[in-house]
């Protein structure tokens, strides 16, 4: 399961991320650049390989007669052309698990070839090359596929030219290390490789998050979001069923005691759709829908006042919650946020704010903040902090477009209304 599909608990209640968003976000390997970072490994790993090959023509005279290091790289070779065979026939499509697994192993082979070569002969400084270079080769695979595999295989493959260079310690001297040099550089390219895909997936990740609930923005004050969608049309297609089975005489009536539990499961799940439909703003949406606020971010508005404010000022809140806690952690304290949304205290008071909003930020003292947070409050309203010893609180004054102001008066009546 991909991590934009891990159910998390957001405002209450479990929530699976809503598939049409799961499905862009976990989509980094083939689109959004991946296909250009598989590449650039590829070339990388291909000018590795040849670097390997001119060590082998190099350490050639060095081996007694027989076929020397060249064994072992024909074998090379087509484990390659099965990677590249395999790559161009699933071309739009993930690398098959059989030819995955026939890859790995058929890297064994050269291994096996150039590591029992070259043994015996590190005192002259014959070290092995073709084993080396297959753990170059693992490298498109780590972009292609996940890397840990890859990883945990090229740091074998390295473990056995380690061992093979120790056990010829006692007449190999001051070569041991040469020895234990190529075993690293088995491994260190593989590192390299896996870091850059780590932090391009987990840089395209948040961005396309991002790009997802901004969304949002836009939407009117009680429209539904992505997840209230999904759930709407799983409802409807559960009332059609049921109805159609009624009405084609499939389901008697009186209801049978299945059938009638069903069908209140049916409307009790569409009551809530609607009761909450009345207080689900842009703002819920953004939260439950994103990957990485909606397990960090609570959001307090049983008015729906977050709904009023206009799309700038709508999208310097979010970019403002992305930098409070967007990132991850660099303490031992979990970033979390509480945003609550009020009508002033002094409604009636014509000079008086529209919206009242207050953010508490804990996990994080005020002066690790991103100094482009202050600028997004900025175009939310005028905002004061009160700091703490590890947490503190932004209130903001929000005026609302005049525009608006009528629908801002009407909020203010249904929250009186639901309060008394």
């Amino acid at each position: 399961m991909s991590d934009a599909q891990i159910p998390t608990t957001t405002l209450g209640r479990q929530f699976r991320r809503p598939s049409r968003s799961a499905r862009a976000a976990g989509d980094v390997r083939e689109s959004h650049g991946g296909r250009r970072l598989a590449t650039g490994i590829t070339i990388a790993s291909a000018f590795i390989i040849t670097g390997h090959l001119a060590h082998a023509v190099m350490l050639a005279p060095l081996f007694p007669p027989g076929p020397g290091p060249w064994a072992a790289w024909p074998a090379l070779a087509g484990v390659v052309a099965i990677g590249v065979v395999s790559r161009l026939v699933s071309r739009n499509t993930p690398l098959p698990d059989v030819l995955y697994v026939v890859l790995l192993i058929a890297l064994v082979v050269p291994v096996w070839l150039d590591v029992t070569a070259s043994m015996g002969l590190l005192h002259l400084g014959v070290t092995p090359t073709a084993a080396a270079a297959a753990g170059a080769v693992l490298m498109p695979v780590a972009a292609i596929r996940g890397t840990r595999i890859p990883m945990l295989v090229a740091s074998l493959i390295g473990a056995v030219i380690a061992g093979s260079a120790l056990l010829q310690v006692a007449t190999a001297g001051h070569y041991t290390v040469t020895g234990l040099a190529v075993a690293a550089t088995t491994v260190l390219p593989m590192v390299v490789a896996v870091i850059a895909i780590r932090g391009f997936r987990r840089l395209i990740r948040r961005e396309l998050d991002l790009s997802l609930v901004q969304s949002t923005v836009a939407t009117p004050r009680t429209a539904v979001g992505m997840r209230a969608s999904e759930e709407l049309a799983q409802l409807d297609f559960d009332a059609e069923s049921l109805l159609d089975e009624v009405g084609s005489g499939r389901i008697a009536i009186p209801l049978p005691a299945e059938a009638a539990e069903r069908a209140g499961d049916l409307a009790a799940r569409l009551r809530v759709r609607l009761i909450e439909g009345r207080n689900d703003t842009w703002l819920r949406h953004a939260v439950t829908e994103s990957a990485y606020l909606s397990n960090r971010v609570t959001v307090d508005d049983p008015g729906g006042l977050a709904g009023v404010l206009a799309p700038d000022q709508r999208d310097g809140l979010l970019l403002a919650l992305w930098f409070l806690v967007g990132e991850q952690s660099k303490g031992t304290a979990e970033l979390a946020a509480h945003v609550t949304c009020r009508e002033p205290d002094a409604a009636s008071d014509p000079r008086s704010p529209d919206v009242h909003l207050s953010i508490d930020v804990s996990g994080v003292v005020q002066r690790r903040v991103d100094p482009a947070t202050w600028d997004a409050l900025g175009t939310v309203g005028t905002h004061d902090v009160v700091a703490g010893p590890d947490s503190f609180r932004i209130d903001i004054d929000c005026r609302v477009d005049p525009n608006v102001s009528a629908g801002v008066t009407a909020v203010r009546g249904a929250a009186r209304q639901r309060g008394s």
